[in-house]
């Protein structure tokens, strides 16, 4: 499997992700409270939760003031420093998502945005194999990913995002290839630093997948009681064409 295709390039835009994409107010508001609906209301308040791709640690700190023992994975270095100041608490491991070697600890694992960069199947299951080691019998998975099955007739052909402040400008222009199943993503952003404006470029891929490939998936690493929801039921952007997946690590002994 080569390993090239992933992580997407997070260094250089590092500031601009903890700045302008996930916001303190944005996860209290809309992650925690789907979270609590979908897995934090079936484990008990001092369980230890893995957040996959943790980013810059928003979420993590917020599972940490309510008591939970949340530990951190992401592949990027620079993301991991902002996310040690943002959550000082907490555990965070540098790690590639279809790498990752941890003991069975975990009573729930989350996964937010992340593995729409994984661009296929195999590299799709490695991660549900890792994650399925890392949990305890009875523990809890809850993903997001992008749907081909409701994105394909929705998707427009060419959209951008752009977030702004004052000091940093974060672009992304993204290409939808539907005969491939993938997006390209023009990354271009600006920070201001010493009275300079700086700017990076980078362009990240990413894959949608049919909801068969994902159970499949699931199925083949042991995960049961597989369900899955449409987040623009949780407030997103229909467009986005993504999807919650619910499942459950079985108990061996039962």
């Amino acid at each position: 499997m080569s390993l090239a295709t992933y992580p997407p390039n997070y260094e250089s835009f590092a500031r601009m992700q903890n700045e302008l994409k996930t916001s303190d107010q944005v996860t209290v508001e809309f992650i925690i409270p789907a979270l609590e609906q979908l897995m934090l209301r079936h484990i008990s308040k001092e369980a230890r939760i893995l957040d996959l791709g943790c980013g810059t640690g928003q979420l993590v700190q917020q599972l940490h003031i309510r008591g939970y023992q949340t530990t951190g994975l992401d592949a990027s270095k620079e993301l991991l420093e902002y996310a040690r100041k943002n959550a000082p608490e907490s555990e965070f491991i540098l790690s590639d998502v279809r790498e990752f070697e941890l003991p069975p600890i975990f009573d729930g694992v989350f996964s937010k945005d992340v593995l729409l960069f994984l661009l296929n199947i195999e590299e799709l299951t490695a991660v549900f194999q890792n994650v399925y080691a890392a949990m305890q019998d009875n523990g809890l998975f809850v993903f997001t990913i992008p749907l081909t099955d409701w994105l394909h007739e929705i998707a427009p052909p060419i959209f951008d995002h752009v977030n702004v402040n004052d000091e940093c400008a974060l672009i992304e222009i993204f290409y939808y290839k539907p005969e491939e199943r993938m997006w390209e993503i023009k990354v271009t952003g600006f920070e201001l630093i010493e009275n300079i404006w700086k700017r990076s470029d980078t362009t990240w891929l990413r894959r949608d997948f049919f909801l068969t490939e994902v159970q499949s998936g699931l199925e083949k690493v042991g995960f049961t009681d597989i369900s899955h929801y449409n987040l623009k039921d949780f407030g997103a952007d229909e467009s986005a064409g993504m999807a919650c997946f619910v499942c459950r690590k079985p108990s061996l002994t039962r």
